[in-house]
């Protein structure tokens, strides 16, 4: 714009005399105003707001500032500025479901404001988006989108790709179906919002879920590998499923449903990383030959695998009860040994040891086994006199296992001479018939009988006519070779350790 001046001087000179000029001075360049911007308009995000503008021509513009108000005709005040030409603005510290009125100004280099734009009304809320009630995951492509919006939403953009190509608006509603793509892993779905006022959203308004349609058992195992067990003892049992936070257990026998964990305990190395375990203590009584194992396993999204069977067997086995074991000396040779009555449902037998200490143990002599669960004595005869055994009984069971009782010892009586036995004697016209008493010493070993010609009759000097091993044999007859000579008969009695005892001597004429 050029403005004219014009500038007037009157002299007042002396002598009554006056004169009048009038001259133009210059004209002035002010500069032009910046453009004013157009365009105006809001998009939505969940903390704040973007504004946006344009304008006809950005030289000479040296920043741009945003005005806002409470109402349309309102007091419009400063909110912020920008001096980077790139006509939008993020505003934040903005209340929620507040109305807010703006414009915007130009500021040319010179420092000179143009006129406000129109003003835009707008607001913004909360913006959010959940998928199945924000769970974690899910077994189906169908999924429940919820929002969270202010009322003025009206429309939505529902995709799996940042950009919403193909998308297209829908009616919000509280509650929309929308099918995720096919494939098990991370889904993420992104949401674009309209506004009543005609603003749209911006920013990532998301949410994701873990789509995941099968479960399976990788492997199963156990240590010990081929795990043969008894009361007491550790299995470890190991379920192998490549997904963390589902619920895996394992089956045997009786027992169903034994939870395994993957959150490193009870046995487990490493929290999450798919591998179940579980340390488990044999209980008392537990028996299983060639048990099956068979692990069972669902995931978090609620997929049930095949149960899968262990390559190995379980073998539990209970060793039997320790019988009670009683030893008392019979004689010089012999100990009588009896014990309780064995409990064990898969009873083999008894098998007694001896030896002459008292460690006793599976590698003493074996003085005899026993397959009678009912037979609760035994006689160990033919024993060293005045000497101390030690015994000890195991009980076996069907599986090999044993249980020993407490050790027991006897000491073997002294050993005296054999009782004397009577004999009697008469003859006839070819034999001698000979008759004696029976001898009941426990030691008992044999009747031998000697007979000679004359008088005096030893173990030397006789001659040996028989050895008799039966005690309740008590007669004998001599066929003589000479029915004329007196012969004379002697019975000598015989224990065990070898003492002998001699009888009357009678004569057979």
């Amino acid at each position: 714009m050029r403005i004219f001046i014009y500038i007037a001087a009157i002299l007042v000179l002396a002598a009554g005399c006056s004169r009048h000029i009038e001259s133009e001075n210059f004209d002035q360049n002010l500069p032009d105003r910046p453009p004013i911007p157009v365009g105006l308009e809001a998009t939505r995000l969940i903390d704040g707001l973007i504004l946006s503008w344009q304008v006809s021509d950005s030289s000479g513009i040296r920043m741009f500032r945003i005005y806002n108000s409470d109402s349309l005709n309102g007091n419009y005040e400063v909110r912020d500025s920008t001096s980077e030409l790139v006509f939008s603005k993020t505003l934040a510290g903005l209340v929620p479901e507040y109305n807010y009125f703006f414009k915007v100004a130009s500021v040319a280099s010179s420092g000179l404001e143009g006129p406000l734009s129109s003003a835009i009304s707008t607001s913004f809320g909360p913006l959010a988006i959940i998928i199945n009630n924000d769970a974690r995951y899910t077994r189906f492509p169908a999924v429940t989108v919820t929002f969270t919006a202010p009322p003025s939403a009206s429309l939505v953009q529902l995709s799996e790709k940042t950009d919403f190509a193909g998308a297209r608006w829908e009616i919000l509603s509280p509650g929309m179906s929308k099918d995720l793509s096919i494939g098990d892993g991370v889904k993420r779905l992104f949401a674009k919002f309209q506004f009543s006022d005609g603003s749209e959203s911006g920013g990532v308004i998301g949410d994701s879920i873990i789509l995941d349609t099968r479960a399976a058992i990788v492997s199963v195992y156990t240590s010990p590998s081929s795990p043969d067990l008894q009361s007491g003892d550790i299995v470890t049992f190991y379920l192998n499923s490549g997904e963390p936070d589902g619920q895996a257990s394992v089956s045997f026998s009786n027992v169903r449903g034994l939870k395994l964990y993957d959150n490193g305990g009870y046995g487990d190395v490493t929290a999450g990383d798919g591998i179940y375990t579980r340390r488990y203590a044999i209980p008392i009584n537990m028996e299983l030959v060639n048990g099956v194992i068979t692990g069972q396993f669902a995931d978090a999204a609620g997929n049930s695998a095949e149960d899968l069977t262990f390559p190995s067997f379980l073998n539990i086995t209970t060793p039997p009860e320790p019988v009670i074991l009683n030893a008392a000396a019979q004689s010089s040779s012999s100990i009588e040994l009896t014990w309780s009555r064995s409990t064990s449902a898969d009873f083999a037998s008894y098998f007694l040891y001896r030896d002459t200490v008292a460690t006793v143990s599976e590698n003493s002599p074996l003085v005899t086994s026993i397959n009678s669960q009912g037979t609760l004595n035994y006689l160990d005869a033919n024993l060293k006199s005045n000497t101390t055994y030690f015994y000890r009984m195991y009980v076996y069971d069907n599986t090999g296992r044993s249980a020993g009782s407490g050790i027991e010892s006897a000491m073997t009586n002294v050993n005296l001479p054999p009782t004397e036995v009577k004999l009697a004697a008469r003859s006839d016209t070819t034999a001698s018939i000979l008759s004696w008493t029976t001898n009941n010493d426990d030691d008992f070993s044999s009747y031998q009988i000697y007979r000679s010609a004359e008088a005096g009759i030893d173990t030397t000097n006789g001659r040996l006519l028989t050895i008799i091993n039966e005690r309740s044999t008590t007669t004998f007859t001599d066929v003589r070779p000479d029915t004329t000579t007196v012969f004379y008969y002697k019975i000598f009695v015989y224990d065990k350790q070898g003492l002998a005892t001699g009888s009357n001597e009678v004569p057979a004429p």
